[in-house]
């Protein structure tokens, strides 16, 4: 399809089959090829941020006293308590990436 929309030979004489190929382009990819690269490249580095803001959020927290379960369990503790220790963590990783975000953006 994107050959198609590039050359714009679907425009081109009254034939009816390239009329009807060039309705179904136009509805199924109202984008031209420009927008269409803009959003797939802010959606590419959009994740990419993402990933990397939260491996960074993984990394300071490891660092962080309060969050080494090594602190507060022993091996058979941590068994015990796993989905607890979870839960905080995650919920804690949670503020602080939105928090960051906010940062960000503001």
């Amino acid at each position: 399809m994107n050959e198609i929309r590039q050359t714009k030979e679907y425009y081109t004489g009254n034939d009816p089959v390239k009329q009807i190929m060039a309705q179904q382009i136009e509805e199924e990819c109202p984008l031209d090829p420009v927008e269409e690269a803009k959003i797939l490249i802010v959606n590419k580095i959009t994740k990419h941020f993402q990933d990397v803001m939260f491996e960074m959020v993984n990394e300071e927290m490891s660092k962080c006293y309060l969050f080494q379960t090594q602190n507060y369990f022993t091996e058979a503790g941590y068994e015990m308590f796993e989905e607890e220790w979870f839960e905080f963590y995650h919920h804690n990783h949670g503020d602080i990436l939105y928090e960051v975000m906010q940062n960000i953006t503001d």
